[in-house]
């Protein structure tokens, strides 16, 4: 084996001239993840589809009433009409009526709902429910059936009543609306029936204390003799009398005797008659004082009840309907359409995030310069993806491509491809046996051997193709050369010649293949044999002999193989090879003592390719 003679690392062929993210980035994205995308959306397709067809189709109708901009309420305190301008707090007040289940509860009854099998039929397949039960089901279905709204400062609610029967929206929608109307004045008739009964109640009771007090201001002017008023005035004239008679006698120094004890005495019945009088005068001007307080009571009430019952005749509704629920003639929903475009969108962008996401897991390398950077090696070449032409196109043929379309951007790779490699061997005449290999399946790997050894032919070489993936032989398929081979023991050992299994690859005169049978069992004696007693040959028979083995990761004969070569080339593809893949690939190599020479990069998007090449070359595919 010939040793490698680099001196250093050759720039990568690709080098993105900035960073971020880019619009040929992202259709490289979708063009790897396109069938996980197809296969998101037609899923949530179908489940949504499915879901709709067994909904049923839902009817939407709408009512509408304006609230009075004032109101006029009867005060429960005092039992006078007050009046109320309507804000933001009232209004806000009636829409939590209107969701209130007391107000749903009038609602159903009002409009005969809980007898009603349009609206909730009765379940067939359980237990009939109790009558509780059943009500409180009637009242959460029509909760769940409509809907209150009001636009910005406006006065104007919006009743929205959904049901699967045309009919029953509309019915619902007016039904409510009417039925806070009726409501409304029939609350306010109730609280001014109230009012009146109260009034009422009060005036009888305070005509009736009245009488008795004033019955008791006469008996007590009666029993008191209040109805004379000189009456004190004697009393404290007599009483003024018999002081000053009783004030001689103690001055005559007979305040001991009889008679002034006499005079004493009826000084003190005096007295006692006066403060009797005094508190019965007091008595009576209380009397007198509650009196004028009961008549003032009792004309106040019935002035108030006089006020109060003409109002029951002239009641006036907290709102009115302003606009009339009709009868929808078309479902509102399901709008399957719309739904299933939303769907769609939504599943695209879902289908997007995951590809991104995924692509974020499995960190792929998108570009020469990532697989420079992640193998320490140059990148040797960018291999555009050809795009097949028609549904019923046949897979890609690119040693057929190189021919029909030279100066296509995947035949100019593949020139400047071999033209880079070479330039590596500038002072070694040697022919040189070169190594291709990926990290896994599905990366290329026989493409780029098969067109790396078909462009060095087309360069006037004598090339030989070892198609050492005999499990798979893409190498001998794409060259359109049946895989078909002497036993490689009979080579090794002499007593067969490998030039008679060489077959010559059809419209090529220098480019050979040698393929050996399927299930060909490679040890590591035999590749030594191998190595000492054919691989000489090939070195002085052919200017290059690439070699096509199986996958590094994923087969041992890879790094086997290797031990033959000068070194080895490793194919990424682009998008789909990840960047632990290609590391472990390259360690495992140089393990074994195998030289790396680089890596070379395949299926980039045409576009990009264009780009960060100057546009060059002509896109045929």
């Amino acid at each position: 084996m010939n040793a490698p003679m680099r001196e250093g690392p050759v720039p990568s062929q690709f080098a993105p001239p900035g960073g971020g993210f880019r619009a040929e980035d992202i259709l490289n994205l979708l063009r790897r993840n396109i069938w996980m995308i197809v296969a998101i959306c037609a899923t949530t397709l179908g489940v949504t589809a499915s879901y709709l067809s067994v909904q049923p189709d839902i009817y939407r109708a709408q009512a509408a009433m304006e609230l009075t901009n004032a109101e006029v309420r009867l005060s429960q305190i005092d039992a006078q009409f007050e009046s109320y301008e309507l804000n933001s707090a009232r209004i806000a007040t009636v829409m939590d009526v209107l969701r209130s289940r007391n107000f749903a509860q009038t609602v159903a009854t009002n409009l005969d709902l809980f007898d009603n099998q349009t609206f909730l039929p009765r379940p067939k397949d359980q237990p009939a429910p109790d009558k509780e039960t059943w009500k409180r089901m009637v009242v959460d279905h029509l909760l769940a059936s409509y809907s209150v709204h009001r636009a910005g400062e406006s006065f104007v609610i919006t009743v929205q009543t959904e049901a699967q029967d045309p009919q029953t929206a509309a019915r619902l929608a007016n039904g409510i609306v009417r039925n806070f109307v009726e409501t409304s004045v029939r609350d306010q008739s109730k609280v001014i029936d109230n009012s009146v009964a109260y009034l009422r109640g009060q005036v009888n009771a305070l005509g009736e204390e009245l009488s008795q007090k004033e019955v008791e201001l006469a008996e007590l002017i009666r029993t008191s003799a209040l109805d004379d008023a000189d009456l004190p005035v004697q009393l404290r004239r007599e009483l003024n009398h018999l002081s000053s008679v009783l004030a001689n006698l103690e001055a005559d120094g007979q305040g001991q005797g009889a008679e002034a004890g006499q005079i004493r005495e009826q000084i003190a019945a005096l007295g006692s008659q006066l403060d009797e009088r005094t508190r019965n005068d007091l008595a009576k001007n209380r009397l007198e004082r509650y009196l004028d307080l009961l008549s003032t009571r009792y004309q106040t009430a019935i002035e108030r009840l006089n006020e109060i019952e003409p109002r029951k005749d002239i009641l006036q509704a907290d709102a009115r309907q302003i606009s009339k629920a009709e009868v929808p003639v078309a479902p509102a929903a399901p709008n399957r359409g719309t739904t299933l475009a939303v769907v769609l969108a939504a599943s695209l962008v879902l289908g997007f995030l995951l590809a991104l996401l995924r692509g974020a897991l499995k960190r792929t390398v998108e570009d020469g310069a990532q697989a420079t950077q992640i193998s320490g090696r140059p990148n040797l070449a960018t291999i555009p993806h050809v795009r097949r032409r028609g549904v019923l196109a046949r897979r890609h043929d690119p040693v057929g491509f190189l021919r029909r379309f030279p100066r296509s951007g995947f035949s100019e790779s593949l020139r400047s491809f071999f033209t880079i490699w070479s330039s590596q061997r500038r002072d070694s005449d040697a022919p040189k046996l070169v190594m291709v290999t990926s990290a896994a399946q599905d990366e290329g790997k026989s493409t780029i051997a098969s067109a790396f050894a078909a462009s060095a032919a087309l360069d006037g070489l004598r090339v030989l193709l070892l198609d050492f993936d005999s499990r798979h032989a893409g190498a001998s398929d794409i060259l359109h050369v049946q895989a078909e081979g002497l036993p490689v023991a009979a080579l090794a050992d002499g007593s067969a010649s490998w030039r008679e299994a060489v077959r010559p690859v059809p419209d090529f005169e220098r480019l050979d293949v040698l393929s050996f049978p399927a299930g060909t069992s490679w040890t590591s004696r035999l590749i030594s044999a191998f190595a000492a007693r054919v691989v000489p040959d090939m070195r002085e028979d052919y200017d290059l002999v690439v070699l096509d083995t199986p996958p590094a990761l994923s087969s041992a004969d890879a790094v086997r193989f290797g031990t033959i070569a000068d070194e080895a080339l490793v194919v990424v593809r682009a998008g789909q090879t990840t960047e632990g893949a290609l590391q472990a690939t390259i360690q495992k190599l140089e393990r074994a003592g195998i030289v790396v020479g680089g890596t070379v990069v395949n299926d980039i998007e045409p576009r990009r390719y264009r780009q960060h090449n100057h546009g060059a070359g002509y896109e045929y595919a």
